[in-house]
């Protein structure tokens, strides 16, 4: 009966006995010799990840309304319906900035469709009888028009030189 008092000034038996227990792992903790060399410090391995803001939007009209960030990161608005994304930020002055970008379905970019040989030829044909038509100016350097109205030619076959006169039709 006499050992299990209270003591209201000091601590009981268990406790005094828990508190020993501690501070004997403290000093085995503290007397363990410390690592010499710190390991290299390797790279932040956490890498922010960079998320597109937005959202699906019906028309043009709802993502013009909409509310965006004002410190000039990008927000997104797809429209599938429409198979357009409206692109919304603030700019550097303050205004509002609104691109749309547009989906292109197979064949946007078309490669040109060349001429066969035989359309060139004929090509060729008609033109030359379009130009013998026209007065014989195959082959002909044509020469600026003189001070007095008329334009003369240069035959390439000849150093001769044609004159003509402007006519009322020409």
């Amino acid at each position: 009966m006499y050992g299990n008092y209270y003591n209201p000034y000091g601590a009981t038996q268990q406790m005094q006995q828990r508190l020993a227990n501690l501070q004997q792992q403290q000093q085995q903790m503290y007397q363990q010799p410390m690592p010499t060399m710190m390991p290299p410090a390797q790279p932040n391995a956490y890498q922010p990840v960079q998320q597109i803001k937005g959202r699906p939007v019906t028309s043009i009209e709802e993502a013009r309304a909409a509310q965006v960030d004002l410190d000039g990161t990008s927000t997104y608005f797809p429209a599938p319906a429409e198979g357009k994304i409206y692109e919304k930020l603030i700019g550097m002055d303050g205004l509002p900035i609104f691109r749309v970008y547009q989906l292109q379905q197979d064949g946007g970019m078309q490669t040109p469709a060349y001429a066969d040989n035989n359309t060139v030829l004929a090509l060729q044909r008609r033109i030359e009888k379009l130009e013998e038509q026209i007065g014989g100016m195959t082959n002909d350097e044509h020469i600026p028009d003189d001070a007095d109205g008329t334009a003369g030619r240069k035959s390439n076959g000849t150093n001769a030189t044609v004159r003509r006169t402007k006519s009322a039709n020409e």
